[in-house]
């Protein structure tokens, strides 16, 4: 059973401070394989000495050592470690070279899937990287994104983008197929290691989230499907992490082959951990915002239905910016999860967070633990409420993208939580004042709850942790009276109900209010995750309150 570890450092990003860089204790957590992200950075190189500058070969140099160490560091903790690598991607120096070799005809930055030197020179690459790390147990090869644009040494794209004459007959499924035996024949014939397949894609219709393509590759696949050597890796999700999410069904079709889902223990879409958010619940049971019980499906019975080979979880990392947090303990809830719950599919979620805040919070009394459960418990409906607008979200006929992207990391983008208010209908409009309503007091209820068990002997331990629900009240309040007050100012704009006009005043004036708090104040209390950030927030609500102020 594979439980499976991972922080995704971003390329020109700080690393995150993390304890669990320490191999020694996501061991003692019960995980028994560490993914290194960081080689993602090297896929397409055949060494340093595959760049001709200076000064970016001896970085590079660096990152070889920098993986060479914690590959014995994770060996000696007793972890198996497995290797990031994307495909397409060829270092810029070999690309430039050679370009009608390695590129689509008229598309000089996009390597061809169609051109055999590209596909050889992916895999020979690949071979000097397993020869370079030998101990390795495998490879984590993901074709449905790349990083490659990020770094100016490298040439690389996903494998359903390009499309040119030479690769426009080629279709999804025959990409698929050809990357992955190639692949299949280095890592898991010639090498014996094992091969971890990435089915996700960064836009719809790929292996990760289409049903009908997963049907036309079943059988095409390399290898005897019951062979542990050959494991795909989907997001549990339908999509990405998101709420709203059906049970990735893509992941159903393969029969005996060996499943792992992933999981993002510091949700990127919902406050990355600066805000309290218990994933068990949804990880065994499925997303409760999906009605329908037979694609909500949850641990606890797809595991039945599957070849299930285990569970890998983003520990730390995810998405491209902040809130950046201090104090890592409701990430640590999840992570102390994950290795219980491949075990055990069906534990119960109670059990589980007792035995977190037992073994890793250390508070002795019954009150306090219980004022703690409280709070994972209550995350799972204030970040649906929160960081969603329902009646949006479930009118969509397709699972991507259910928040419209009005929060990305965090950043708030007003403007596009006002396209969406625009566009529900007015009898929808009233059940937003329900959920962001219900969102605020759930926080505060569970807070108050907590801050009456801070004493002086547990003052340092807790007094982080209701911080980080000061932060979320703040923030909730923001959107809150934002949201309430668009929906009011729509709803005068329809009906011309002064009454109306004064609602929405009185929300977005405090919105504003509640906005300068968290941004101001309470994101500066100790334990808490950096401030959100806005787009068009105040040029929005100026000109709003513009059209209805006297």
């Amino acid at each position: 059973m594979l439980k499976l570890a991972t922080i995704l450092d971003n390329p020109g990003e700080p690393t995150a401070k993390t304890r669990y860089r320490d191999p020694k204790l996501l061991k003692q957590l019960g995980y028994n394989g560490l993914v290194l992200y960081e080689t993602t950075g090297l896929s397409g190189l055949r060494g340093p000495d595959s760049v001709q500058s200076g000064e970016i070969r001896r970085w590079i140099s660096k990152q070889y050592d920098h993986v060479q160490t914690n590959v014995q560091q994770a060996n000696q903790a007793g972890l198996e470690v497995y290797l990031t690598y994307d495909v397409l991607s060829l270092a810029r120096d070999i690309v430039d070279k050679s370009p009608n070799r390695f590129v689509c005809k008229n598309r000089p930055g996009t390597l061809c899937p169609a051109s055999e030197a590209t596909l050889e020179n992916s895999v020979d690459a690949l071979d000097h990287l397993i020869q370079t790390f030998r101990s390795v147990a495998g490879i984590v090869l993901r074709f449905g994104d790349n990083d490659a644009g990020r770094l100016p040494y490298l040439v690389g794209n996903d494998l359903y983008a390009p499309h040119c004459p030479r690769c426009s007959q080629l279709g999804r499924a025959d990409r698929i197929i050809s990357v992955l035996t190639r692949f299949y024949d280095l890592i898991v014939k010639k090498y014996d290691k094992r091969l971890i397949a990435r089915a996700w894609n960064l836009r719809p219709n790929g292996m990760h989230d289409s049903v009908e393509l997963c049907e036309r590759i079943r059988d095409r696949l390399p290898g005897d499907e019951t062979d542990d050597r050959f494991v795909l890796s989907f997001k549990y999700t339908q999509t990405d992490f998101w709420r709203y999410q059906p049970w990735n069904q893509a992941s159903l079709c393969f029969g005996q082959r060996p499943i792992i889902y992933e999981l993002q223990c510091q949700r990127e879409f919902e406050g990355k951990g600066g805000v309290p958010n218990w994933q068990v619940p949804i990880w065994r049971d499925g997303d409760p915002a999906i009605e329908d019980e037979t694609q909500r499906g949850g641990l606890a019975k797809v595991s039945s239905r599957i070849n299930f080979g285990g569970l890998w979880a983003w520990v730390r990392g995810g998405g491209w910016g902040g809130p950046f947090v201090a104090n890592e303990d409701w990430i640590d809830a999840n992570v102390y999860a994950v290795p219980q719950l491949a075990e055990t599919p069906g534990i119960k979620p109670a059990k589980l967070a007792e035995q977190w805040v037992d073994q890793r919070v250390g508070v002795p009394k019954t009150k306090t633990k219980q004022a703690i459960c409280q709070v994972l418990q209550a995350s799972v409906q204030f970040i649906q409420d929160g960081f969603y607008i329902g009646p949006y979200a479930r009118s969509k006929t397709d699972a991507w993208h259910p928040n419209a992207d009005w929060i990305q990391d965090d950043l708030i983008d007003a403007q596009a939580a006002w396209r969406m208010i625009q566009q529900l209908s007015f009898d929808k409009l009233e059940q937003i004042y329900i959920e962001k309503t219900r969102s605020v007091a759930l926080v505060n209820q569970v807070r108050t709850n907590l801050y009456r068990q801070i004493n002086e002997a547990n003052r340092s331990r807790l007094e982080p942790m209701h911080n980080s629900l000061m932060y979320t009240e703040s923030l909730y309040g923001t959107l809150s009276e934002l949201l309430q007050g668009m929906v009011a100012f729509r709803q005068y704009r329809r009906t011309k109900d002064p009454a109306l006009a004064e609602k929405a005043r009185h929300r977005l004036l405090s919105a504003q209010s509640h906005w300068n708090h968290h941004s101001q104040r309470h994101a500066n209390l100790a334990g808490t995750a950096t401030a959100f950030r806005e787009s068009g927030f105040w040029d929005l609500t100026q000109r709003l309150l513009g059209e209805i102020t006297p």
